[in-house]
């Protein structure tokens, strides 16, 4: 059931934590896919994260 429910919750931005209306995703440093939203991407950028 914890699957399930992780598998459907809304994402959140990897940088602010807010929910992003138009995300863009990025690998960040342990290779995960991260959704980041549209203020956060200039940051996400510095921080050499990758695009996916």
């Amino acid at each position: 059931m914890g699957f399930i429910k992780k598998l459907f919750q809304p994402k959140k931005c990897a940088m602010c934590g807010k929910k992003p209306t138009n995300p863009t995703y990025y690998y960040n440093d342990d290779d995960e896919k991260v959704p980041v939203c549209d203020k956060c991407v200039t940051y996400a950028e510095r921080r050499a994260y990758r695009k996916v």
